[in-house]
């Protein structure tokens, strides 16, 4: 059974849903999982990346600082210094204000400031200066009390190294359980020599507030740490198997371990790191592998979601589309039925502009023409018909006239009377030749024997007082036309043009070949006429040519030409007063041997 253009619809767009949404599943679970997972982790690494962009510009501050000391009035202090006379003779700092003025000029307090410390290069204190000092909250006067630890042989390193580089470490406070990040700047004279080395520790809240920005998931766990070193700063809680990863992995980089060693973390955690662009504090973050496959769930969310509104828009399509689309066609196609029925004047109604509309519009152009060929060609047969009617009313009884007009030749030229036989013999061959309908067409040649016996009537009746000249070219005679089309021309001369005309009257027929047309002129010298009225009676409609009941005139003829060849064929007039007229009956070349039109 074949299947309704609606349902055609309905299963080519649900194929093509289904073909697309197999292809985009297919082309999901094959690319998509590892571009996702390889794009989260470029985002890790490069957020790290601005992270530790941001701790330098916090390191960078501190340092800025502590270089201050060189400044603001600090340029005594590091004489004193480089010359050895920071003590008075009782061994007395003579710059213990020092750390305190440098800390309330050189510090801000977004720093957080938690301590500073002075020092010579042999580890003598100069000046200290302890933030907020209580004795719930402590802070040591000299972070070397007596008793050597890995914090200050760590310093004791740095201090006897060759780097210029400011170190970054970490200090336990235990009187606030808490760890500080501290940093060491060596101290130089004019000489480049070490003079002397400056200590900050700096709570570690502007620091935690910097990493808090950068900490995009839930379980992601951040720490500073230096190669070689403890841990400086953390931030972040640790997930259950996530601690011993961490405690493992900062253990290998306190103990030295080389880069590849720590590159990667495991137990379902990954691990990216970004080193420090000056000084020496990575950056290290532990990420669960679940946050980085995270944005494939909610690609897989959405593409459940795309699959259901791709259903929700189908169902709407198909619901425009049968409303929008078949409906107009089915319009068509009913009305193309009632029309085929017999409904031959229903028209479709006028639609919107597409190419339904224009099919719409093309249908009814169609049926107009239809309607205007039809009536055309019953103008054509009624104007045929007519024509032979008349000629049937005129007939009477042709067989008795052809022998009533033979006897009376016969009589008149034994009785001595020959122009009457002549006469006689010319009527007779006129009637034979207007009154045979049977055949439509005749020959030029037939055409201008017709005129010449109708031309010999006439010129009985006007005292041969008109001088009929043919000038046809021998080549042309036998060139078919539509019989009687030049003898009412040559009558319509001699009625309107040379009737009242005093003098030589003359009438020319003419004939030339143009082209592929048949130019035939009848030429009077007579009074003229309206050539421009003329002109336009000829341009009425071919009905009311019919409607005269006058014999075969030029309208007549001129209705039957454009019936027959079409509207660029036909009669043309040129005429002026007193200056006689031309007459031109333009037809297309037809040969003996060519077929002419269909028979109306």
């Amino acid at each position: 059974m074949d299947l309704s253009l609606r349902m055609k619809i309905l299963i080519y767009c649900a194929g093509l849903m289904i073909i697309a949404l197999i292809a985009q599943t297919a082309l999901f679970w094959q690319s998509s999982a590892r571009i996702i997972y390889a794009q989260a982790e470029e985002i890790s690494r490069g957020t790290l990346e601005n992270l530790q962009d941001d701790l330098y510009g916090f390191h960078k501050e501190i340092e800025n600082s502590v270089i201050n000391l060189y400044n603001q009035g600090q340029g005594q202090l590091v004489r004193a210094l480089s010359e050895g006379g920071a003590f008075d003779s009782s061994g007395q700092s003579k710059f213990s204000q020092s750390a305190y003025e440098l800390a309330h000029t050189a510090f801000v307090p977004a720093q957080n400031l938690a301590a500073l410390y002075i020092y010579t290069a042999g580890n003598t204190l100069v000046a200290s200066y302890r933030h907020a000092h209580t004795p719930k909250y402590t802070y040591p006067e000299n972070i070397f009390n007596g008793t050597e630890t890995d914090e200050t042989r760590l310093i004791g390193a740095y201090i006897s190294g060759e780097g210029r580089t400011m170190l970054i470490t970490s200090n336990f406070n235990t009187s606030r359980g808490l760890r500080l990040v501290r940093y060491v700047m060596k101290l130089y004279n004019e000489s480049s020599n070490c003079i002397g080395y400056v200590v900050c520790d700096v709570d570690p809240k502007p620091l935690l507030q910097i990493i808090d920005r950068y900490r995009y998931v839930d379980g992601q766990f951040i720490w500073l740490q230096a190669g070689g070193d403890v841990t400086a700063l953390m931030n972040g809680g640790l997930m259950p198997g996530q601690a011993e990863i961490f405690e493992e992995i900062a253990g290998r980089i306190k103990s030295g371990d080389s880069e590849s060693e720590v590159s990667s973390g495991g137990g379902g955690f990954e691990l990216y790191k970004a080193a420090g662009r000056k000084y020496s504090l990575t950056v290290y973050s532990l990420l669960p592998k679940t946050s980085l496959e995270l944005n494939q769930q909610v690609l897989l969310r959405n593409l459940s979601l795309i699959v259901l509104a791709i259903l929700a828009v189908f169902i709407l399509m198909y619901a425009l589309i049968s409303t929008g689309l078949t409906k107009p066609l089915t319009y068509v196609v009913q009305t193309m039925h009632r029309i085929k029925g017999g409904e031959i004047g229903l028209r479709l109604k006028p639609m919107r502009q597409d190419e339904i509309g224009l099919l719409s519009r093309e249908f009814n152009d169609m049926l107009d023409n239809t309607a205007a060929l039809m009536e055309k060609e019953y103008n054509a047969r009624l104007l045929a018909n007519e024509a032979k009617y008349k000629a049937l009313q005129a007939q009477v009884n042709p067989h008795f006239l052809y022998n009533t007009l033979n006897t009376m030749s016969g009589i008149a030229t034994a009785s001595g009377v020959p122009a009457v036989g002549t006469l006689c013999r010319a009527l007779s061959n006129m009637f034979r030749y207007s009154l045979n309908m049977e055949t439509p067409f005749a020959t030029l040649g037939e055409e201008i024997r017709h005129i010449k016996n109708y031309m010999y009537v006439m010129n009985v009746r006007m005292n041969n007082s008109v001088e009929l000249k043919i000038k046809v070219d021998s080549n042309l005679l036998d060139l078919r036309l539509p019989r009687l089309s030049i003898q009412p021309l040559v009558e319509n001369a001699l009625i309107h043009g040379l009737k009242n005309k005093l003098g030589d009257k003359k009438v020319i027929v003419m004939a030339e070949q143009i082209g592929e047309s048949l130019s035939l002129s009848i030429e009077d010298n007579g009074l003229g006429m309206d050539a421009e009225e003329m002109s336009k009676k000829l341009q009425s409609a071919n009905d009311d040519a019919l409607k005269q009941n006058r014999g075969i005139g030029l309208r007549n003829i001129n209705a039957r030409v454009k019936l027959l060849y079409g509207e660029v064929f036909g009669i043309s007039v040129r005429s002026g007063a007193g200056l006689g007229s031309t007459v031109t009956l333009t037809i297309p070349v037809i040969g003996e041997d060519m077929h002419g039109p269909k028979e109306l």
